[in-house]
């Protein structure tokens, strides 16, 4: 009952927050310019604003009840809209400029409906989080939302810069190697989702029916998770892999929500076939471009080795853990140890 209550205490009073920081900054579009020219109350423009300033609050308000009620979270996030309501109206109505003055059946369409489908669907999703959120998810009910935001950002803005030299790679990888230019396969993602990832071909366009992989690495006397001396891969291709310029197109499966910056690196299908039960824990989140595995040794790893830091990534996930992961890849990338 009582995270009932906090559901609707809280989603009421961050979503006042929310709505607050909001009318500061619309305030501030109203007074940019003078009157004639800048941004009017009534113009469409401040109108979407305005609307979609209440549609974000709602999704908003949904989600935080959904979290933190943990079922029926659509019901206590309409709730706390009402309690988001009270104080809107009594604390920042009269700083917004725009009460949009329109007939009822106008705001029935483009407010009340809206609303309570946008509370209906933002209280799924906050129920869904917090039911298969891993245990170091629990408490932070933002940390996903924002992760997914930075992901998005992050892999939009990357692949836009790097365009000319993935476009680069590209020509390189089809003057130095028949086959295609890219390389697709078969991962297993979040929840034992099947993904296909994209790299990158580093390998000659028959290497699965010249050579066995997984004969490669059982032959292999050290045991680690990457093959050392791969005879599938062509000159530049090395090249690609001792740079991780492979992995580059992985930014487009972390743009569709299929991966993300950090995390587990996703494992194929046969792996998780051969390996232990509590391997599944891994699975509780996204696999990422890179890990606390891929900074704490690559390639040089074992495979039980590297399915322990992947465990221990998922117990202690943080910001400032995936920070210092980001980081430390960058380091990692730079002195090329454990590239193959």
């Amino acid at each position: 009952m009582l995270n009932k209550i906090r559901a609707v205490i809280e989603s009421g009073i961050f979503s006042f927050l929310l709505f607050w920081s909001f009318v500061l900054f619309y305030n501030w579009l109203l007074d940019l310019y003078p009157p004639k020219e800048g941004l009017q109350p009534t113009d469409p423009i401040a109108i979407v604003l305005l609307v979609g300033a209440y549609y974000l609050t709602a999704v908003f308000c949904g989600y935080w009840a959904g979290w933190r009620s943990r079922t029926d979270g659509w019901i206590y996030g309409i709730i706390g809209y009402v309690l988001f309501s009270t104080i809107r109206i009594t604390v920042a109505a009269p700083d917004v400029r725009s009460l949009l003055p329109y007939p009822f059946y106008i705001k029935l369409l483009l407010g009340y409906i809206p609303v309570l489908t946008l509370l209906m669907f933002g209280g799924i999703i906050g129920e869904q989080h917090a039911h298969y959120a891993p245990v170091s998810q629990q408490n932070k009910a933002m940390y996903p939302v924002f992760k997914r935001i930075l992901d998005l950002v992050a892999s939009s803005l990357i692949l836009l810069m790097l365009a000319p030299i993935m476009l680069a790679i590209a020509i390189r990888i089809k003057l130095a190697s028949p086959g295609p230019i890219f390389f697709h396969q078969k991962r297993v993602g979040q929840h034992g989702r099947i993904i296909n990832i994209i790299k990158f071909r580093t390998m000659s366009h028959d290497a699965d029916e010249a050579v066995d992989r997984l004969h490669l690495l059982k032959n292999q006397e050290d045991k680690a998770v990457q093959i050392k001396e791969d005879p599938r891969i062509f000159a530049f291709g090395k090249f690609l892999r001792m740079t991780s310029l492979d992995e580059l197109p992985q930014f487009i499966n972390i743009a569709k929500g299929e991966m993300s910056l950090v995390g587990p690196r996703p494992l194929v299908p046969e792996e998780m076939e051969t390996s232990d039960a509590h391997v599944l824990k891994r699975l509780e989140v996204k696999p990422g471009l890179t890990g606390l595995a891929q900074v704490s040794g690559r390639g040089n790893l074992t495979f039980d080795e590297r399915l322990q830091l992947d465990i221990k990534y998922v117990d202690n996930q943080s910001f400032l853990l995936d920070l210092r992961i980001l980081l430390a890849t960058l380091w990692q990338v730079h002195s090329r140890d454990g590239a193959y």
